[in-house]
């Protein structure tokens, strides 16, 4: 696996992480703030960052496949 490769799927599982602990903030927002915030939007951007989060890691594993695949392929 190439630096270029390990950079991407760092960036991509970051960006996963990142995505998921915003969501959480958007329910921890919802939860104690109800009267302030319309609370079924905020549901629904977190639903929509939670499988953006899920997309990025599958993304993430397929390169990492696609690298093993590929490194496997070379020696063979």
């Amino acid at each position: 696996m190439h630096d270029g490769e390990r950079s991407m799927i760092r960036r991509l599982l970051d960006e996963a992480v990142g995505r998921e602990v915003h969501a959480d903030a958007l329910v921890d927002l919802a939860m104690r703030r109800p009267g302030d915030v319309h609370v079924p939007t905020l549901r629904v951007l977190a639903r929509s960052q939670r499988i953006r989060a899920m997309e990025l890691r599958g993304n993430a594993a397929a390169l990492l496949r696609g690298a093993f695949a590929g490194g496997q392929s070379e020696r063979g």
